[in-house]
Formats: structure tokens, C-alpha cells, sequence
């Protein structure tokens, strides 16, 4: 799932992002009259990076989580080098899946500010009545930003108006797709951080795993071996007579089946901790 979504996500990103760039690039260089841009490839270039990047990271994540999960992690990390070669790297993956998604805030940001900013110039375009040379779209508070590079007075009349309200409606959709790729990633990233967490802890306790597994398959079934001590006591608790009635009706108490194998060990440790949760040991004998 958290493949797929990162997946999903960087593909949503650096398309529709690559697209609105170009959007945004040709109002720019309409408005400014600016007809020569030599970085605009490495742009481009870089989404194409980004995207394969992200996606070999995914799959760093996913083979790490593949090998800390289930009976995969009760072969593998066996011995004591192995757990630690295995928390190494459910470290290390923690690691960079914390940078990533430190990065990928910092990204929905700047999507966010263009969203708004797209907001904005929609408002600015559908508050013109016509395009015509009588009604201008005045841009010119950000005249002292461009005055080092550009001589353009930022006033768009007619079919400049026109042409930058039609880059302005259809960058914002593309912004928009954008930004909901960038928070696919972001929920993607947070989920293989939640996973490689579990299974960093998960991984030191491969062997108590097996440990109970093998001692469940050796223990007959509703049996404990902790009570076979004759100091060791099983206090139940007292049934109400309702109870007795009904258990003696149904045939006597209900036993679990044998343990069959295909349950996961870190299953079988949870429940054989809640059954011998329920008994109560005492060094002596309970007085009477």
C-alpha cells in the first residue's frame, strides 16, 4: 500500500508539475518579454529525477520491510549478526524515509503557495469584463522585483490578458493534481515509517518468537508447563451458577485446537501471553 501510493503519488507530482512549470514559464516569458530561458531544461531534467529517485527509494523501503515481516524474519535473522545487520538497516531506512519526508514537506509547501498564488490570478482574470485594449491586467507592484533583468511594465491588454488568464486556469488545475501527488507521498512515506518501525523492534525479538513457537508445539494443548511445579497454583475464577449451568448443559468447557503451524510465532506470542496472563503464581500454598 505504501509502495503503491508513493508510487501514484511521484508519477502525479512530476508530471502535472513539469506541465504547469511550462505553463508557468511561457506567462513569464510573455509578460516579461523574455524570450531566452537556458535552465528551463534542467527543470525539466530534475522532475525526471526526482520521480526515478523517489521510486527507487520505495522500493529500497519495500525490500527492507519484505525481509523484517513474518516468517521471512524468523529465517533470516536468526543468528545474533544477523539481528544486527537487520537493525541496521531498518535504521538506516528509518533514516532516510525521515529526510524524505522532511523534503516532501518542504515541497507541498512551495505547491501550496502556488496553488494560492493561481487563486489569486483566476480571481484577477475573471474580475475582467472583456479582453479588450481598454481593459488591462496591471501586475506592475512587482516591477521593482524584475527591474535588474526586464524593462516590462507588467500591463497585459487584450490578447496577452487573454492568453495569460487561459496558462493561468489551466496551470492551476495542473498545480492542483500536483499537490494531491504530493501528499499521496507524504501518506506513503508515513506509513513505511510506522512499518520500518515496528519491524526494527520486531527484529531483536526473532527468536523468542520461535523460542514460544517451538515451546507451544512441545506443551500439550490447554496445558501450561509453568504449572507443573508443585509450588505453582492455578487460581480460576469462581463461576456463577449461571455459568455452571450453561457449561454443564453445553457438554463441559470448550477447548482451543492444536496448534496447527500456519499461525505467524508473533501471533502465537501475543495470545500465549494473554493465556498465562490469567494464571496466578504463588511461592506457597494459599491458605484456607
Amino acid at each position: 500500500m505504501a509502495t503503491l501510493l508513493c508510487f501514484i503519488g511521484v508519477i502525479l507530482f512530476s508530471i502535472m508539475m513539469t506541465w504547469g512549470f511550462n505553463a508557468t514559464v511561457e506567462q513569464t516569458r510573455r509578460s516579461l518579454r523574455i524570450q531566452d530561458w537556458p535552465w528551463l531544461d534542467k527543470v525539466q531534467v530534475f522532475f525526471v529525477v526526482l520521480a526515478v529517485g523517489m521510486s527507487l527509494f520505495a522500493l529500497f523501503f519495500l525490500l527492507v520491510g519484505f525481509s523484517a515481516t513474518g516468517a521471512t524474519r524468523e529465517e533470516i535473522y536468526k543468528r545474533d549478526q544477523a539481528k544486527c545487520g537487520g537493525r541496521c538497516a531498518c535504521a538506516t531506512a528509518m533514516a532516510w524515509c525521515v529526510v524524505l519526508l522532511i523534503c516532501w514537506l518542504f515541497i507541498i509547501s512551495i505547491c501550496s503557495i502556488l496553488c494560492c498564488s493561481y487563486f489569486v490570478l483566476d480571481d484577477l482574470c475573471y474580475a475582467m469584463p472583456s479582453f479588450t485594449e481598454a481593459d488591462c491586467i496591471d501586475l506592475g507592484v512587482f516591477t521593482p522585483l524584475i527591474r535588474s533583468f526586464s524593462t516590462s511594465d507588467l500591463r497585459l491588454c487584450g490578447g496577452d490578458a487573454q492568453q495569460f488568464c487561459a496558462l493561468s486556469s489551466t496551470a492551476r488545475s495542473w498545480y492542483i493534481i500536483g499537490w494531491v501527488g504530493t501528499c499521496l507521498v507524504i501518506l506513503g512515506l508515513a506509513f513505511f515509517l510506522a512499518i520500518l518501525s515496528a519491524n526494527y523492534a520486531h527484529v531483536g525479538n526473532a527468536s523468542k518468537y520461535v523460542e514460544l513457537r517451538d515451546l507451544a508445539l512441545e506443551t500439550p494443548t490447554g496445558e501450561s508447563p509453568h504449572l507443573k511445579s508443585e509450588n505453582a497454583f492455578h487460581y480460576p475464577r469462581r463461576p456463577s451458577s449461571k455459568d455452571q449451568l450453561s457449561e454443564l448443559s453445553n457438554g463441559g468447557y470448550s477447548r482451543q485446537p492444536p496448534y496447527s503451524g500456519s499461525t505467524s510465532s508473533s501471533r502465537l506470542a501475543e495470545k500465549m501471553s494473554d493465556s498465562l496472563s490469567q494464571y496466578a503464581y504463588r511461592p506457597h500454598k494459599r491458605p484456607f
